[in-house]
């Protein structure tokens, strides 16, 4: 592909990630996303659900060899077609909106998709945090027993909090979930309302195959500060279909996305001055207001650990 213009796109947060719009000599434009993730699920499930006509999902170009991505600079660089749609976190979502969202979340886990046995399984992603999150209590915890910086305050005031939601990653499934493919991220800002009104889930770095719950912890629990109204929550659910789900599971990721995303941006704001420091504090604390993902999974939560004693 000849590129004729090339122009950066700002405003995400995963540091491990650039992503370019990229305009070709036919006036085609791709997104271009370098990343330093390991994971490769994320294009070949793309790959897969565009080659089998899945809507929804952004087309992918290959390299002249045929490979799904390239590696450059010591990452991997993937083109897949630009979107011109707009941010459902920023645009909303009506009722019939929500409707495809649920339709589209169970089409991505009822697609078939081919995958290695060794890499089926609970969700990889949530194993390898898990120690990131704890190593990060740890630094947190030893900086909070004599500095005085605002961020250490906060977190001296949640700790209590952070211990609540240790207990429910200690939470055990009922079964053995089915493997399902699973965007892995899937809550509003990862979803472009196209200009057609149809729904497009962009930012598969994080998908795998494990149990659904994965994905739909994120529509119970909003990680945005926005959580769906009863109306929006049914109105997904009777898009996505009927579906046994296991309580226990969904609150036990919920826990860990809140502790995964709590503990970051607390290390961050220790981390960086001026606005970074500003933006990350900003996250932190609403993380743990009435709307945050903390505070949205505790009452369920509650219920979990009386139901399994834990």
């Amino acid at each position: 592909m000849h590129a004729v213009s090339v122009d950066e796109v700002t405003g995400g947060t995963d540091t491990s990630a650039a992503v370019w719009r990229i305009t070709d000599r036919e006036g085609t434009a791709w997104a271009a996303k370098w990343t330093s993730r390991p994971s490769r699920t994320g294009t070949r499930l793309v790959s897969s659900m565009a080659g089998a006509g899945l809507d929804g999902t952004p087309a992918v170009r290959a390299t002249i060899d045929g490979r799904r991505r390239s590696r450059r600079a010591g990452g991997k660089l993937a083109l897949t077609r630009w979107s011109d749609g707009e941010d459902a976190a920023n645009v909303g979502l009506g009722l019939e909106a929500w409707r495809a969202y649920g339709a589209l979340l169970a089409d991505v886990h009822a697609h078939a998709f081919p995958v290695p046995p060794r890499r089926q399984g609970a969700r990889r992603g949530i194993r390898r945090r898990r120690r990131r999150y704890r190593a990060e209590i740890r630094a947190l915890d030893a900086a909070a027993v004599s500095g005085s910086d605002p961020v250490l305050d906060l977190w001296r005031d949640a700790r209590d909090r952070v211990d609540l939601l240790l207990r429910g990653t200690q939470l055990e499934p009922a079964a053995v979930g089915a493997p399902v493919p699973c965007h892995g991220d899937p809550h509003l800002g990862n979803v472009l309302v196209e200009p057609d009104g149809s729904l497009r889930l962009v930012d598969w770095d994080e998908a795998v195959v494990g149990p659904r719950e994965i994905d739909l912890h994120l529509v119970e629990f909003s990680v945005l500060f926005a959580p769906a109204t009863p109306e929006q929550l049914a109105a997904f659910r009777t898009g996505y279909g009927p579906v046994e789900l296991d309580e226990c599971r969904l609150v036990r990721y919920a826990c860990i996305r809140a502790l995964e995303d709590l503990t970051s941006t607390m290390t961050a704001a220790l981390a960086s001055t001026g606005a970074d420091r500003d933006e990350a504090l900003r996250v932190s604390t609403g993380i743990l207001a009435p709307t945050g993902s903390a505070s949205l999974v505790e009452p369920r939560l509650w219920e979990a650990l009386v139901s399994q004693g834990v």
